[in-house]
Protein backbone atom coordinates (compact mmCIF):
# COMPACT_ATOMS: atom_id res chain seq x y z
CA UNK A 1 0.00 0.00 0.00
CA UNK A 2 1.06 3.69 -0.40
CA UNK A 3 -1.06 6.23 1.37
CA UNK A 4 0.38 9.96 2.03
CA UNK A 5 -1.08 12.97 3.75
CA UNK A 6 0.24 16.55 3.52
CA UNK A 7 -0.37 18.22 6.80
CA UNK A 8 0.42 21.54 7.41
CA UNK A 9 0.95 21.47 11.12
CA UNK A 10 2.16 24.13 13.85
CA UNK A 11 6.03 23.90 12.71
CA UNK A 12 5.10 27.92 12.23
CA UNK A 13 4.77 30.24 15.07
CA UNK A 14 3.33 28.75 18.64
CA UNK A 15 4.13 25.28 17.09
CA UNK A 16 6.83 23.14 18.06
CA UNK A 17 6.62 19.85 15.32
CA UNK A 18 10.22 19.55 12.90
CA UNK A 19 9.09 21.00 9.64
CA UNK A 20 9.43 18.66 6.71
CA UNK A 21 8.17 15.10 6.03
CA UNK A 22 7.34 12.83 8.78
CA UNK A 23 7.40 9.21 7.31
CA UNK A 24 5.09 6.60 8.52
CA UNK A 25 4.77 4.70 5.49
CA UNK A 26 3.97 5.04 1.69
CA UNK A 27 0.25 5.88 1.50
CA UNK A 28 -0.01 9.20 0.05
CA UNK A 29 -3.06 11.67 1.49
CA UNK A 30 -2.69 15.03 0.51
CA UNK A 31 -1.90 18.84 1.56
CA UNK A 32 -4.52 20.21 3.98
CA UNK A 33 -5.20 23.99 4.61
CA UNK A 34 -2.24 25.61 4.69
CA UNK A 35 -3.18 29.28 5.60
CA UNK A 36 -1.72 30.79 8.67
CA UNK A 37 -4.74 31.12 10.83
CA UNK A 38 -6.55 27.09 9.40
CA UNK A 39 -3.14 25.10 9.62
CA UNK A 40 -4.57 21.61 9.83
CA UNK A 41 -7.40 18.93 9.52
CA UNK A 42 -8.98 20.78 12.74
CA UNK A 43 -8.01 24.64 12.91
CA UNK A 44 -10.31 26.66 15.39
CA UNK A 45 -10.84 30.20 15.31
CA UNK A 46 -8.20 33.17 14.64
CA UNK A 47 -4.68 33.12 15.80
CA UNK A 48 -4.53 29.27 17.02
CA UNK A 49 -2.89 27.25 15.78
CA UNK A 50 -4.36 23.20 15.90
CA UNK A 51 -3.96 20.40 14.05
CA UNK A 52 -4.84 16.62 14.07
CA UNK A 53 -2.37 13.73 15.70
CA UNK A 54 -1.51 11.65 13.00
CA UNK A 55 -2.99 8.91 14.69
CA UNK A 56 -6.49 11.05 14.55
CA UNK A 57 -5.96 11.29 10.69
CA UNK A 58 -5.26 7.16 10.19
CA UNK A 59 -8.00 6.31 12.79
CA UNK A 60 -10.39 7.93 11.02
CA UNK A 61 -8.57 7.17 7.36
CA UNK A 62 -9.08 3.21 8.61
CA UNK A 63 -12.74 3.94 10.34
CA UNK A 64 -13.82 5.30 6.73
CA UNK A 65 -12.30 2.09 4.84
CA UNK A 66 -13.64 0.01 6.71
CA UNK A 67 -17.01 0.94 6.73
CA UNK A 68 -16.95 0.12 2.99
CA UNK A 69 -14.91 -3.58 3.82
CA UNK A 70 -12.25 -2.03 1.66
CA UNK A 71 -8.25 -3.06 2.74
CA UNK A 72 -7.46 -1.12 6.06
CA UNK A 73 -4.12 0.70 5.97
CA UNK A 74 -1.94 0.81 8.84
CA UNK A 75 -0.57 3.81 10.60
CA UNK A 76 3.01 2.57 8.93
CA UNK A 77 1.82 3.01 5.35
CA UNK A 78 0.85 6.57 5.59
CA UNK A 79 3.30 9.62 5.37
CA UNK A 80 2.55 12.87 7.15
CA UNK A 81 4.09 16.19 5.00
CA UNK A 82 3.90 19.34 6.53
CA UNK A 83 4.44 22.55 4.60
CA UNK A 84 3.33 25.24 7.29
CA UNK A 85 6.71 26.19 7.81
CA UNK A 86 7.09 27.59 3.71
CA UNK A 87 3.78 29.76 4.43
CA UNK A 88 4.74 31.31 7.45
CA UNK A 89 8.39 31.44 6.43
CA UNK A 90 6.96 33.54 3.30
CA UNK A 91 4.70 35.75 5.50
CA UNK A 92 7.73 37.89 6.86
CA UNK A 93 9.60 37.80 3.57
CA UNK A 94 6.20 39.65 1.75
CA UNK A 95 6.01 41.76 4.65
CA UNK A 96 9.60 43.24 3.58
CA UNK A 97 9.11 42.91 0.06
CA UNK A 98 6.30 44.87 -0.34
CA UNK A 99 7.59 47.77 1.78
CA UNK A 100 8.50 50.04 -0.55
CA UNK A 101 8.61 47.98 -3.47
CA UNK A 102 6.51 48.57 -7.13
CA UNK A 103 5.15 46.96 -9.25
CA UNK A 104 8.02 45.94 -11.17
CA UNK A 105 10.10 45.10 -9.08
CA UNK A 106 7.41 42.55 -7.39
CA UNK A 107 7.25 40.87 -10.30
CA UNK A 108 10.78 40.59 -10.78
CA UNK A 109 11.01 38.57 -7.68
CA UNK A 110 8.42 36.38 -8.90
CA UNK A 111 6.10 37.96 -5.87
CA UNK A 112 2.84 40.15 -6.94
CA UNK A 113 2.59 43.35 -5.12
CA UNK A 114 0.85 43.66 -1.85
CA UNK A 115 -2.00 45.43 -3.48
CA UNK A 116 -2.25 42.96 -6.34
CA UNK A 117 -2.59 40.54 -3.39
CA UNK A 118 -5.02 42.02 -1.55
CA UNK A 119 -7.17 42.42 -4.61
CA UNK A 120 -7.23 38.90 -5.60
CA UNK A 121 -8.00 37.96 -1.95
CA UNK A 122 -10.93 40.05 -2.24
CA UNK A 123 -12.18 38.40 -5.78
CA UNK A 124 -11.95 35.21 -4.04
CA UNK A 125 -13.97 36.08 -0.56
CA UNK A 126 -16.75 37.99 -3.36
CA UNK A 127 -16.67 34.64 -4.44
CA UNK A 128 -17.29 32.49 -1.70
CA UNK A 129 -19.70 34.97 -0.52
CA UNK A 130 -22.15 34.53 -3.40
CA UNK A 131 -21.44 30.60 -2.84
CA UNK A 132 -22.54 30.91 1.14
CA UNK A 133 -26.00 33.09 -0.39
CA UNK A 134 -26.56 30.39 -2.81
CA UNK A 135 -26.25 27.40 -0.50
CA UNK A 136 -28.37 29.32 1.95
CA UNK A 137 -25.78 28.38 5.01
CA UNK A 138 -25.87 31.36 7.51
CA UNK A 139 -26.56 31.64 10.94
CA UNK A 140 -28.29 34.38 12.78
CA UNK A 141 -30.92 36.36 11.38
CA UNK A 142 -31.88 36.01 7.66
CA UNK A 143 -31.18 39.24 6.80
CA UNK A 144 -27.57 38.11 6.98
CA UNK A 145 -27.89 36.75 3.45
CA UNK A 146 -29.40 40.06 1.82
CA UNK A 147 -26.81 41.80 -0.42
CA UNK A 148 -25.48 44.73 1.36
CA UNK A 149 -25.41 48.53 0.27
CA UNK A 150 -22.78 50.24 -0.72
CA UNK A 151 -20.12 51.55 0.87
CA UNK A 152 -18.66 51.45 4.55
CA UNK A 153 -20.39 53.75 6.58
CA UNK A 154 -18.35 55.83 9.00
CA UNK A 155 -21.45 56.00 11.01
CA UNK A 156 -22.34 52.06 11.72
CA UNK A 157 -22.81 51.80 14.89
CA UNK A 158 -20.66 49.61 17.51
CA UNK A 159 -16.94 49.34 17.71
CA UNK A 160 -14.93 48.37 14.66
CA UNK A 161 -12.90 45.66 17.11
CA UNK A 162 -16.61 44.09 17.55
CA UNK A 163 -17.21 41.30 16.02
CA UNK A 164 -21.19 41.57 15.74
CA UNK A 165 -20.76 45.45 14.61
CA UNK A 166 -18.21 44.54 12.00
CA UNK A 167 -20.58 41.82 10.32
CA UNK A 168 -23.55 44.52 10.53
CA UNK A 169 -20.85 46.86 8.93
CA UNK A 170 -20.09 44.79 6.41
CA UNK A 171 -23.18 44.03 5.08
CA UNK A 172 -22.97 47.49 3.59
CA UNK A 173 -19.55 46.78 1.63
CA UNK A 174 -20.27 43.75 -0.70
CA UNK A 175 -23.25 44.11 -2.67
CA UNK A 176 -19.92 46.44 -5.48
CA UNK A 177 -18.41 43.25 -5.46
CA UNK A 178 -20.65 40.30 -4.79
CA UNK A 179 -21.93 38.67 -7.92
CA UNK A 180 -23.89 35.66 -8.92
CA UNK A 181 -22.99 33.54 -12.03
CA UNK A 182 -23.59 35.25 -15.09
CA UNK A 183 -23.78 38.88 -13.65
CA UNK A 184 -21.94 41.47 -14.53
CA UNK A 185 -19.78 42.91 -11.71
CA UNK A 186 -21.70 46.55 -10.47
CA UNK A 187 -20.34 49.93 -11.48
CA UNK A 188 -17.06 51.04 -9.74
CA UNK A 189 -16.16 47.04 -8.82
CA UNK A 190 -13.25 46.41 -10.23
CA UNK A 191 -11.47 42.87 -11.62
CA UNK A 192 -7.69 42.03 -9.74
CA UNK A 193 -4.91 43.55 -11.68
CA UNK A 194 -7.03 46.29 -12.44
CA UNK A 195 -5.32 49.63 -12.36
CA UNK A 196 -6.19 52.76 -9.78
CA UNK A 197 -7.27 50.98 -7.20
CA UNK A 198 -7.21 52.19 -3.53
CA UNK A 199 -5.39 49.88 -1.57
CA UNK A 200 -7.18 50.62 1.60
CA UNK A 201 -10.32 50.76 -0.36
CA UNK A 202 -9.25 46.92 -1.01
CA UNK A 203 -8.35 45.87 2.56
CA UNK A 204 -11.86 47.69 3.77
CA UNK A 205 -13.71 45.44 1.53
CA UNK A 206 -11.70 42.78 2.54
CA UNK A 207 -12.34 42.77 6.03
CA UNK A 208 -16.06 43.36 5.41
CA UNK A 209 -16.31 40.66 2.95
CA UNK A 210 -14.59 38.02 6.00
CA UNK A 211 -16.43 39.48 8.18
CA UNK A 212 -19.85 39.09 7.12
CA UNK A 213 -19.01 35.81 5.76
CA UNK A 214 -18.18 34.97 9.83
CA UNK A 215 -22.28 34.27 9.91
CA UNK A 216 -21.13 31.10 8.10
CA UNK A 217 -20.60 28.00 10.28
CA UNK A 218 -18.29 27.39 7.73
CA UNK A 219 -16.17 30.06 9.14
CA UNK A 220 -17.11 29.11 12.60
CA UNK A 221 -18.09 32.93 13.96
CA UNK A 222 -14.10 34.22 13.27
CA UNK A 223 -14.04 37.88 11.28
CA UNK A 224 -10.88 37.31 10.41
CA UNK A 225 -11.09 33.53 9.34
CA UNK A 226 -12.13 33.52 5.81
CA UNK A 227 -9.75 36.51 4.87
CA UNK A 228 -6.62 34.68 6.22
CA UNK A 229 -7.75 31.18 4.21
CA UNK A 230 -8.50 33.74 1.06
CA UNK A 231 -4.74 35.25 1.54
CA UNK A 232 -3.11 32.18 1.83
CA UNK A 233 -4.56 30.69 -1.23
CA UNK A 234 -3.48 34.17 -3.07
CA UNK A 235 0.19 34.21 -1.81
CA UNK A 236 0.06 30.38 -3.04
CA UNK A 237 -1.25 31.67 -6.69
CA UNK A 238 0.62 34.63 -6.85
CA UNK A 239 4.22 33.95 -5.11
CA UNK A 240 6.11 31.57 -7.01
CA UNK A 241 9.05 30.99 -5.31
CA UNK A 242 6.58 29.69 -2.36
CA UNK A 243 4.71 27.91 -5.11
CA UNK A 244 7.40 25.98 -6.11
CA UNK A 245 8.94 25.30 -2.64
CA UNK A 246 5.78 24.03 -1.37
CA UNK A 247 4.95 21.46 -4.58
CA UNK A 248 8.82 20.37 -4.30
CA UNK A 249 8.21 19.07 -1.04
CA UNK A 250 4.99 17.59 -2.08
CA UNK A 251 6.48 15.98 -4.84
CA UNK A 252 9.28 14.15 -3.07
CA UNK A 253 6.88 13.25 -0.50
CA UNK A 254 5.30 11.03 -3.70
CA UNK A 255 6.82 7.73 -3.92
CA UNK A 256 6.95 5.21 -7.12
CA UNK A 257 5.00 2.84 -4.65
CA UNK A 258 2.37 5.52 -4.00
CA UNK A 259 -1.34 4.38 -4.62
CA UNK A 260 -3.40 6.90 -3.31
CA UNK A 261 -2.76 10.83 -3.08
CA UNK A 262 -5.52 12.93 -0.97
CA UNK A 263 -5.65 16.80 -0.99
CA UNK A 264 -8.07 19.04 1.15
CA UNK A 265 -8.73 22.80 0.22
CA UNK A 266 -5.92 24.71 -0.71
CA UNK A 267 -3.81 21.19 -0.13
CA UNK A 268 -5.92 19.53 -3.32
CA UNK A 269 -4.37 22.37 -5.75
CA UNK A 270 -0.99 21.77 -4.67
CA UNK A 271 -1.21 18.00 -4.51
CA UNK A 272 -2.86 18.44 -7.91
CA UNK A 273 0.05 20.78 -9.44
CA UNK A 274 2.70 18.23 -7.89
CA UNK A 275 1.11 15.18 -9.44
CA UNK A 276 1.03 17.28 -13.15
CA UNK A 277 4.99 18.17 -12.20
CA UNK A 278 5.66 14.43 -11.78
CA UNK A 279 3.73 13.54 -15.30
CA UNK A 280 4.14 9.65 -15.49
CA UNK A 281 6.57 9.00 -13.05
CA UNK A 282 4.04 8.10 -10.80
CA UNK A 283 0.39 6.43 -11.11
CA UNK A 284 -1.94 7.14 -8.42
CA UNK A 285 -5.74 7.58 -7.18
CA UNK A 286 -6.20 10.99 -6.53
CA UNK A 287 -8.70 11.76 -3.98
CA UNK A 288 -9.65 16.16 -4.00
CA UNK A 289 -11.90 17.13 -1.21
CA UNK A 290 -13.44 20.56 -0.91
CA UNK A 291 -10.66 21.18 -3.59
CA UNK A 292 -9.64 25.08 -3.94
CA UNK A 293 -9.84 24.10 -7.70
CA UNK A 294 -14.08 23.67 -6.72
CA UNK A 295 -13.70 27.82 -5.64
CA UNK A 296 -13.83 30.92 -8.16
CA UNK A 297 -12.81 31.24 -11.49
CA UNK A 298 -9.72 33.21 -10.59
CA UNK A 299 -8.16 29.97 -9.16
CA UNK A 300 -8.65 27.90 -12.28
CA UNK A 301 -7.32 30.53 -14.67
CA UNK A 302 -3.95 30.50 -12.58
CA UNK A 303 -3.47 26.99 -12.43
CA UNK A 304 -0.14 25.75 -13.74
CA UNK A 305 0.08 24.00 -16.13
CA UNK A 306 -2.84 26.87 -17.30
CA UNK A 307 -6.18 25.71 -18.76
CA UNK A 308 -6.40 25.31 -22.61
CA UNK A 309 -9.48 26.20 -24.41
CA UNK A 310 -11.28 26.93 -20.82
CA UNK A 311 -10.23 23.28 -19.88
CA UNK A 312 -7.87 21.95 -17.45
CA UNK A 313 -5.13 19.82 -17.68
CA UNK A 314 -4.90 16.36 -16.50
CA UNK A 315 -1.61 15.20 -14.71
CA UNK A 316 -0.40 12.02 -16.78
CA UNK A 317 -0.06 10.66 -13.09
CA UNK A 318 -3.75 10.41 -11.83
CA UNK A 319 -5.12 7.09 -13.45
CA UNK A 320 -8.20 7.83 -11.24
CA UNK A 321 -9.52 10.68 -9.92
CA UNK A 322 -12.54 11.23 -7.04
CA UNK A 323 -13.60 14.54 -6.36
CA UNK A 324 -16.13 15.24 -3.11
CA UNK A 325 -17.56 17.78 -2.03
CA UNK A 326 -19.35 19.37 1.19
CA UNK A 327 -23.22 20.54 0.83
CA UNK A 328 -21.71 22.86 3.77
CA UNK A 329 -18.77 24.09 2.28
CA UNK A 330 -18.85 27.64 0.45
CA UNK A 331 -15.23 27.75 -0.87
CA UNK A 332 -15.92 24.58 -2.67
CA UNK A 333 -19.47 24.82 -4.28
CA UNK A 334 -19.23 27.25 -6.93
CA UNK A 335 -18.09 24.48 -9.23
CA UNK A 336 -18.19 21.34 -6.93
CA UNK A 337 -18.76 19.06 -10.60
CA UNK A 338 -14.98 19.46 -11.84
CA UNK A 339 -15.50 17.72 -14.77
CA UNK A 340 -17.14 21.19 -15.94
CA UNK A 341 -13.48 22.30 -15.79
CA UNK A 342 -11.47 19.41 -16.26
CA UNK A 343 -13.05 17.06 -18.40
CA UNK A 344 -15.05 13.88 -18.15
CA UNK A 345 -13.33 11.15 -16.13
CA UNK A 346 -13.31 12.37 -12.70
CA UNK A 347 -15.99 10.67 -10.43
CA UNK A 348 -17.72 13.76 -8.60
CA UNK A 349 -19.62 13.64 -5.63
CA UNK A 350 -21.45 16.36 -3.33
CA UNK A 351 -21.99 14.70 0.44
CA UNK A 352 -24.21 15.95 3.00
CA UNK A 353 -21.79 16.48 5.49
CA UNK A 354 -21.16 19.48 8.54
CA UNK A 355 -17.72 20.55 8.06
CA UNK A 356 -15.72 23.93 8.73
CA UNK A 357 -12.67 25.66 7.50
CA UNK A 358 -9.47 23.25 7.62
CA UNK A 359 -11.69 20.50 9.00
CA UNK A 360 -10.40 17.58 7.11
CA UNK A 361 -12.49 14.77 9.96
CA UNK A 362 -15.66 14.98 8.27
CA UNK A 363 -14.28 14.30 5.27
CA UNK A 364 -12.37 11.37 6.27
CA UNK A 365 -14.92 9.90 7.70
CA UNK A 366 -17.29 9.98 5.04
CA UNK A 367 -18.56 7.02 2.79
CA UNK A 368 -17.75 8.68 0.14
CA UNK A 369 -14.11 9.49 1.05
CA UNK A 370 -13.79 5.60 2.01
CA UNK A 371 -14.79 4.42 -1.23
CA UNK A 372 -12.94 6.34 -2.96
CA UNK A 373 -9.50 5.32 -0.85
CA UNK A 374 -10.43 1.60 -0.56
CA UNK A 375 -10.83 1.66 -5.05
CA UNK A 376 -7.29 3.56 -4.73
CA UNK A 377 -5.80 1.03 -2.22
CA UNK A 378 -6.91 -2.01 -4.53
CA UNK A 379 -6.35 -0.85 -8.29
Amino acid sequence: MALVVVVPGPSGPGGSRSPGTRSLGPLSVGPLSVGPVSVGPLSVGSGVRRTDSVQRVVTALSSSVRAVRGPVPRSGDVVVLDVADLFAGRTEHDKKAYQGAGKASGEANGVATHDETEELTEALLSGWWTSATRIGKFEGHPDRRRRPGPGLSSHSSGSPNNPASQNTASQNALSQNSVSPGETRPHGATEPGAEAIDGSDVRARTSALSAALSASPYFRGSPELAAAEARALSRYLTDLKLRHEVRDRTQAAILPDTKVVVGHGIGALIAYEALCALSDAVSVTFVSLGAAMCGPQQVFTRLEPAPRNEQGHWPAAIRRWFNVVAHSDPTAMIAPQLTERFGPGIEDEVIEIKTSCGDLQPYLLDRATGRALATGLVG
